[in-house]
């Protein structure tokens, strides 16, 4: 008789574990602070003139505080803003030193203006 391998037993911990989880009658702790009710919209780009192409470039993807949580200096921005348009984000190319600005003089280093939006799981 051939014995399951490493991976084998792995995966039965991982469905016992995930069992275990999905029979918990309690929600995880909120941590005092009272959690969004399902439809809670999530922040917004600051006022500026690139708001519209930081809105158009970077909403396609992912929410804005995936951006708004960042603290990067000029020379982040400006390799990430690279980046993203290597992967299509549309952000035209005499635009692009605009948008690193507005995204350093709002989410650089000395960002501390984000507080992510705490969420439960559905049927909690």
């Amino acid at each position: 008789m051939k014995r399951p391998g490493a991976l084998g037993y792995a995966a039965a911990a991982l469905a016992l574990a995930g069992a275990w989880l999905l029979g918990q009658e309690t929600a995880p702790p909120s941590r005092g602070v009272p959690l969004p009710e399902i439809g809670t919209e999530l922040g917004e780009f600051p006022a500026g003139a690139m708001k519209p192409l930081a809105d158009q470039a970077c909403l396609h993807c992912h929410s804005s505080d995936m951006v708004r949580q960042q603290r990067l200096t000029e020379k982040q921005w400006t390799a990430e803003v690279g980046k993203m348009m290597g992967w299509g984000a549309a952000v035209p190319e005499d635009k692009k030193d605009a948008l690193v600005s507005y995204l350093v003089e709002h989410f650089g280093p000395d960002n501390d203006r984000f507080h992510p939006v705490i969420a439960r799981p559905l049927g909690h």
